[in-house]
């Protein structure tokens, strides 16, 4: 159950980053500007990054001692520095990251529940 929630509040990232782009580019016409702009905040990326390091603080460690595979944790990692380095950043390139990261992160949720599963 950890991992799916972990995977679906990555994919909340992946979507807290694609919205503003698609709103500005296509929302401009009906008003939406303001929204795509205040969606985007910056409390907004501590909000979605804090839970989703919670998750995998909780949930990696109990599933190693389970199924002793390093792969979620080392996807897990990865996708986390490349999240806080997106924050970071910000720009064009905060997109990017942020999505490079979310995968990682999914990923590792997904390993990491097809490894208990099978352990």
């Amino acid at each position: 159950m950890r991992d799916v929630l972990g995977a679906w509040l990555s994919v909340l990232c992946m979507i807290h980053c694609f919205l503003p782009i698609l709103l500005l580019a296509f929302g401009a016409s009906l008003g939406l500007s303001h929204f795509a702009e205040s969606i985007h905040e910056e409390w907004m990326h501590a909000a979605l990054l804090t839970p989703i390091i919670l998750i995998l603080a909780y949930s990696l460690p109990k599933a190693y001692k389970a199924h002793h595979n390093r792969n979620p944790a080392i996807l897990a990692v990865l996708g986390v520095i490349t999240l806080t380095i997106a924050i970071s950043i910000g720009d064009t390139t905060e997109t990017v990251l942020t999505i490079i990261g979310s995968v990682f992160v999914i990923s590792a949720h997904l390993i990491n529940r097809k490894k208990l599963k099978s352990a």
